[in-house]
């Protein structure tokens, strides 16, 4: 009995109004940018894209496919039928799933979280770091020997793994929770993890975006921005959200974010526009000892770093390189999952604004941004069979960026 009320409370909880019935998910080729963004103005969901590959997925609808088609496009079906897959997701749910089988709503993220923080208080802290435009707060897990000590040890290097900027980006969520339990879990019998962990502070947050991640369980499965509302349009209808990493305060404005509201990457009105970048910029800066960092998205696996405001390659390009290409070999090493690692601008696409280049311009941090599984397949609607492999294979990536942060090796 217990079993299926938790099971009806779920499906009472996302009720899904928002209808994907007729779209699909289609693979185009491309030959330069300025058709990248001819198909931009033509659909309005661009899922990702991959300049090396010369591909870009969007999500569209009839009337999109349509428009595709007379401007002479060709394309192939990764995903035939969005709503069924989502659908599909929904039925195959299972509420008494452990922690890493299923997905998890924002309250479960929250609960799991105090859990971790409460069962080991030598070693985890819970912080509220800021709220979000709803008035949701935002907490993150603060991974250090004896954290309540002091409110930061600067003898200590700090590293710090976010996830779920953008909402629909479910698997992110479960990958950064399953860092902050695996980090626990080997203190005490693993020798290096507990070395690194009394050396180093850890800080995970998993959802960046509470009111999005809400929003993609109740109402709409693939929404991706924040829940600012931006007045209404020319018809009248309510607008809402800011992408909220194209809103960081280093060179925002630029190629790869939009000054339009209705946008999937709608910049907002201006830097820091939104209190969920506002309050994460401000506690980053507020980190004496900020030595690395990792923005967790999906899909496309890929590592990548600075910069996404130009193809100007960094000035610490080499360890970027020496860094991302170990971190891609031990990926690889756990079950076979191939990751290209490169620049934002030149691997994945422009995105000017982004944490990245803000963490890396502004607090001389070494920064990454990961996109982890698939290449296409499921997209955003990674099956949940994957949250577990997809963990285990990232984990050993994220603890030797740990073990760098140990001693900053710029050379």
């Amino acid at each position: 009995m217990l079993g299926f009320l938790l099971g009806l409370a779920f499906l009472l909880g996302w009720s899904q109004p928002v209808d994907y019935t007729g779209y699909q998910v289609l693979r185009i080729t491309v030959s330069d940018l300025k058709q990248f963004e001819s198909i931009q103005s033509l659909v309005r969901d661009v899922w990702t894209c991959f300049l090396k590959g010369r591909t870009i997925d969007v999500c569209v609808s009839p009337e999109e496919r349509k428009r595709l088609q007379k401007a002479g496009y060709t394309w192939q079906v990764l995903i035939e039928d969005v709503q069924a897959l989502i659908d599909q997701q929904r039925s195959d749910f299972q509420p008494q799933g452990g922690l890493f089988e299923r997905y998890l709503t924002l309250g479960e993220v929250y609960r799991a979280m105090r859990a971790l923080a409460d069962q080991n208080p030598r070693l985890v802290q819970m912080l509220t770091i800021g709220t979000s435009v709803e008035g949701r707060p935002i907490h993150a897990l603060r991974i250090t020997r004896d954290p309540r000590g002091a409110r930061v040890y600067r003898n200590r290097p700090q590293i710090v793994f976010n996830a779920c900027q953008h909402a629909r980006e479910w698997i992110t969520v479960s990958l950064a929770l399953y860092i902050a339990y695996s980090l626990v879990a080997h203190y005490g019998s693993d020798a290096r993890v507990t070395d690194w962990l009394q050396r180093t502070e850890v800080y995970v947050i998993p959802v960046v975006n509470p009111d999005g991640y809400v929003y993609t369980w109740t109402t709409d499965r693939l929404w991706r921005k924040n829940r600012r509302y931006l007045g209404t349009n020319s018809q009248g209808q309510p607008l809402y959200g800011v992408d909220l990493n194209r809103n960081w305060g280093f060179q925002w404005g630029g190629i790869g974010s939009s000054g339009q509201r209705s946008s999937e990457t709608y910049r907002g009105s201006a830097p820091f526009s939104e209190p969920e970048t506002y309050s994460l910029s401000r506690w980053l800066l507020s980190l004496p000892t900020l030595r690395a960092h990792i923005d967790i998205h999906s899909y496309s696996q890929l590592i990548l770093w600075p910069w996404g405001y130009t193809d100007r390659l960094p000035y610490h390009q080499t360890t970027f390189e020496r860094v991302g290409l170990q971190m891609q070999s031990l990926i690889e090493s756990v079950h076979g999952m191939n990751y290209i690692a490169g620049p934002i601008y030149t691997t994945i696409y422009p995105t000017s604004g982004n944490s990245c280049d803000w963490v890396y311009g502004v607090r001389g941090a070494l920064s990454f941004a990961f996109e982890l599984r698939d290449t296409g397949q499921y997209g955003f609607l990674l099956p949940p069979d994957q949250i577990l492999p997809n963990s285990e294979e990232v984990y050993p990536a994220t603890l030797s960026l740990i073990e760098w942060v140990t001693t900053r090796n710029w050379n």
